[in-house]
């Protein structure tokens, strides 16, 4: 493709909504650009979630797991960073303590005992402030606090090397687009808004919207300025 864009978009709270109008639009993107999802869920939660609400897109390249996993368009692994098992172990020392919390495990398809993704879910989010707070002062993991309305609060941690800007650069160096654009809603878009000067949706956080260059309403709305520019 010449003179190719690259969107990359946050799924949950970002691209859900007003979802039918942004599939519309990203499947018109797609004929001559690169659309990217990057998300926090694992690759069967992201694919589940595509089925049902966005009618099994298949975008160019999936980011899962906050940047721990990337997939190309046809499911396959291209890139994927794991805990540490030495650190896994010192992370689940520091919490093994913790109470009203379940531990989940993500890992290669195999699960031959590599993790890519720990994701705490707690009953309520004191708890899990408490346990991103201890775990976050450690340094040796990236942590996540994600806290939607309605759902049960959460702390997800991965590799300390890794994040959804890292796994950008990577399909950056495969596709070398003419232009990347990113968009999100939370604490863990920073990262790659920070780096690719994105943007927000109008629900986002106020951290985020502080470092976001232009707030949109819908995702619809940034493909429809990318086209006509």
């Amino acid at each position: 493709m010449k003179n190719k864009i690259m969107l990359v978009s946050d799924y949950d709270d970002t691209l859900t909504i007003e979802k039918e109008k942004n599939l519309k639009h990203i499947k018109k993107f797609m004929k001559k650009n690169i659309f990217v999802i990057a998300t926090g869920r694992s690759y069967i939660s992201i694919k589940q979630r595509l089925k049902k609400d966005m009618q099994g897109l298949i975008p160019n390249y999936l980011i899962t797991n906050h940047g721990a996993t990337i997939i190309n368009s046809k499911n396959e692994v291209i890139n994927t960073n794991f805990i540490e098992k030495e650190i896994v172990n010192k992370i689940l020392t520091l919490i093994n303590k913790e109470k009203n919390r379940k531990i989940n495990y993500y890992g290669s398809k195999k699960f031959d005992g590599k993790i890519n993704k720990i994701m705490l879910t707690f009953t309520n989010i004191d708890d899990a402030i408490g346990t991103y707070n201890k775990i976050k002062k450690t340094n040796l993991v990236n942590t996540y606090l994600i806290n939607r309305r309605g759902k049960l609060p959460k702390v997800e941690i991965i590799n300390k090397n890794t994040n959804k800007a890292e796994s950008i650069k990577y399909i950056e160096k495969l596709e070398n687009p003419n232009k990347i654009e990113v968009i999100g809603d939370g604490p863990q878009d920073i990262e790659m808004i920070k780096e690719y000067k994105g943007n927000c949706v109008t629900n986002a956080v106020h951290e985020v919207k502080k470092i976001s260059k232009k707030e949109y309403k819908y995702v619809y709305e940034l493909i429809q300025e990318l086209e006509d520019n």
